[in-house]
């Protein structure tokens, strides 16, 4: 008898098992109630290893996301992920890939080491209420090294890159060259630090606070003899060069 229950409850056990890991992402998805502003189509695959075609969020769309979830560290309670999404070759797309994990206990906390985020720099600055409209072009590029951050950032070494930057112009497309900024964390708040040399010849410095919104900036520039009159012009717009022709920045 204990032999015969003993097979019953080994039998259901590998029934929830097999049910478990075979179940289909596009179930949990179809019952989930998502953000008005997020959208998810073509979803295919299981809930640990699966794929989906389109993920739109606030307009911005992201193509062929691919996830692998990691089973074993569910058993200590968290939520650990491999990402890979979008073709890093084509510049208009946003492309990622690298681990992210999260805490069930804390949805809010997350952890990543070597994730990489491509962004077209002109579908990104649509998204935010700029002061005047400006045409740029190239790609911003995030390289998070570690990250620890939810509800505040906690550990955070990486860089932000504006790779071949443009600025429309009256007589077309102006080349300002690349700028690296160094990410970390300044108490529960991001830096952002830019360091010349740059066209701009930028030095800058960025507060960001956690959730998300500027805090403040600070910095000077000096756009370099290359660029085109009418750059040198709109300078004048932050205000007056001092003795070393540089422009100050305090927003």
């Amino acid at each position: 008898m204990k032999s015969r229950i003993g097979w019953i409850a080994g039998g259901i056990l590998a029934f929830l098992i097999f049910l478990i890991a075979y179940l289909p992402a596009s179930q949990i998805v179809g019952r989930i109630e998502l953000p008005r502003n997020v959208s998810v189509s073509g979803v295919t695959g299981t809930v640990w290893e699966g794929k989906a075609q389109t993920v739109v969020v606030n307009g911005l769309p992201v193509y062929d996301i691919k996830w692998d979830v990691n089973p074993w560290a569910l058993l200590i309670g968290n939520i650990s992920v491999t990402l890979d999404a979008g073709n890093f070759r084509d510049a208009d797309a946003i492309a990622f890939e690298g681990p992210v994990s999260t805490s069930m206990f804390n949805l809010q906390h997350v952890e990543s080491d070597g994730f990489l985020l491509f962004l077209p720099v002109d579908r990104v600055l649509a998204q935010f209420p700029l002061p005047l409209p400006v045409n740029a072009g190239g790609r911003f590029r995030v390289r998070l090294e570690t990250l620890s951050f939810g509800p505040s950032c906690e550990s955070l070494q990486g860089f932000g890159d504006w790779l071949n930057a443009t600025v429309a112009g009256t007589k077309g497309p102006i080349d300002f060259g690349n700028y690296t900024a160094r990410l970390t964390c300044n108490g529960d708040d991001i830096a952002v630090d830019v360091e010349e040399p740059n066209k701009l010849g930028l030095t800058m410095n960025a507060v960001i606070a956690p959730d998300f919104n500027v805090k403040g900036v600070s910095g000077r520039f000096k756009p370099d003899d290359s660029l085109p009159d009418e750059v040198h012009q709109a300078s004048r717009f932050f205000g007056q060069p001092g003795p070393e022709g540089y422009i100050q920045i305090d927003l």
